[in-house]
């Protein structure tokens, strides 16, 4: 892949949200690991079937898809700027109920 090619993927990605959403993804895989140790069982079932099959290196992988979907799609979209702002908001929000509801679960077993 050429440099301006390269440049191109990553031209309508914001850094602070990217980083963002790195941040909750993170924040996901270590509570589910921590909730997982405690003998929480996780709620999504396609996760759950995931986790079953490849531990945590499955979920990791699962965040890796979804970042470059996010990337990668909306790149493709007329307006990819206002796509990726948005996709990632809707994740940031996402995510955080999970978070949060990963943390609320740990503390009722703790």
């Amino acid at each position: 892949m050429s440099p301006n090619a390269l440049s191109r993927l990553w031209s309508h990605v914001s850094p602070p949200l990217l980083i963002a959403v790195l941040g909750v993804m993170l924040g996901d895989v270590i509570t589910t690991g921590i909730g997982l140790e405690l003998g929480l069982s996780e709620g999504n079932p396609f996760v759950s079937h995931l986790l079953a099959e490849m531990g945590l290196f499955g979920l990791l992988l699962l965040k890796a898809a979804t970042v470059l979907l996010l990337v990668v799609l909306s790149g493709w979209t007329q307006r990819s700027r206002r796509t990726f702002r948005l996709g990632s908001i809707v994740y940031l929000v996402v995510g955080l109920l999970v978070v949060v509801s990963n943390v609320v679960a740990i503390a009722t077993v703790g």
